[in-house]
């Protein structure tokens, strides 16, 4: 048998339906979700403001020129998706060149803290490669196109004869940790063939 609408669910739903959520509008009163919904539209129970929705619509006002979705989500416990959301709604905007400030800075926060990681001998958690030195890594290229032979994962490069070796690279090369050491087999190496 059906339940019949009546006056006094009227007035419950007169109470309810502006400050809670619908589901626990039809819970209390006993009807199912669509229902309530029907009954408010047909009464005219419209949503008040939900404090919840203002609390978070204020922190993203006071942090998006400065924050990443990603991180003013963090700020307020909601997804990306949410706070494009809100910011949508508020009339929020940003310039090309603050997107690009807000990219570059997270980037940055990014590398530091897998820079500390590293440092401190943890597993890197992105695949940054943080830790290089540039000029070490151009040395190791110019020396192995002049005919050194490098090994991968390793600062040894050896020579296959005194005849062919840049002493004044070699200097060079040395102070950035590169080591040299004579080929130590008799036969030719495959590494540099292409």
């Amino acid at each position: 048998m059906k339940r019949q609408w009546t006056d006094s669910h009227t007035e419950m739903l007169r109470e309810l339906y502006p400050v809670e959520t619908i589901e626990r509008t039809a819970e209390i009163i006993g009807f199912s979700r669509t229902t309530i919904k029907v009954k408010a539209r047909k009464f005219g129970i419209v949503k008040g403001m939900n404090v919840e929705w203002l609390d978070k619509a204020t922190v993203v006002r006071n942090n998006f020129d400065s924050h990443s979705f990603a991180e003013i989500a963090d700020m307020i416990g909601a997804t990306k998706t949410t706070v494009a959301r809100i910011a949508g709604k508020l009339g929020l905007r940003r310039t090309r060149k603050e997107n690009r400030h807000i990219r570059s800075r997270v980037r940055k926060d990014m590398v530091k803290r897998e820079k500390r990681r590293v440092i401190f001998g943890f597993d890197p958690v992105t695949r940054i490669k943080v830790v290089t030195n540039r000029r070490r890594i151009r040395l190791r290229a110019e020396l192995k196109a002049a005919g050194y032979i490098v090994e991968r994962m390793a600062n040894i490069l050896y020579f296959k004869s005194e005849d062919c070796r840049n002493l004044n690279k070699e200097n060079i090369a040395s102070r950035h940790g590169l080591r040299f050491a004579p080929w130590p087999y008799e036969e030719e190496p495959l590494v540099n063939a292409i």
